[in-house]
């Protein structure tokens, strides 16, 4: 029976010890930038996005990376103009990473609308794309 809540608990484990790993680069760009290095200019300018490379048009996680940075170095106008979906997400990830995602983040209805969200979002930047 042990071996059962062991194996349940690997996954929430792994989920918070990303969760904190995204966060903590995020304060270290903030650091870095403290310091007068900037991690976004040493970032190569290449399309990571598989699915920009294929279609030429952003997913709705493009220039997530570029808002994280900049949301650790507390341009929240910079991590807006990356991407809006970094807040909800840093916050989530927050949750995570301290053990404590709220009940609602975890129902099929919130789930749901927030995928509805993520789509209408995309179509939006989509539509701006083109």
């Amino acid at each position: 029976m042990s071996s059962t809540s062991s194996t349940r608990s690997r996954p929430d484990r792994l989920l918070r010890l990303a969760a904190a790993g995204v966060l903590a680069v995020a304060a270290l760009s903030g650091l870095a930038h403290l310091a007068g290095f900037s991690l976004t200019t040493a970032l190569p300018h290449a399309d990571l996005c598989l699915f920009k490379a294929l279609t030429g048009l952003p997913c709705p996680g493009c220039g997530m990376t570029h808002a994280f940075l900049a949301l650790g170095r507390l341009d929240l106008a910079g991590a807006y103009a990356h991407n809006p979906l970094v807040f909800p997400l840093a916050a989530l990830l927050a949750f995570c990473a301290a053990g404590r995602v709220p009940r609602a983040a975890s129902s099929a209805g919130t789930v749901n609308w927030a995928l509805l969200g993520v789509l209408v979002f995309w179509g939006a930047r989509l539509l701006k794309a083109v």
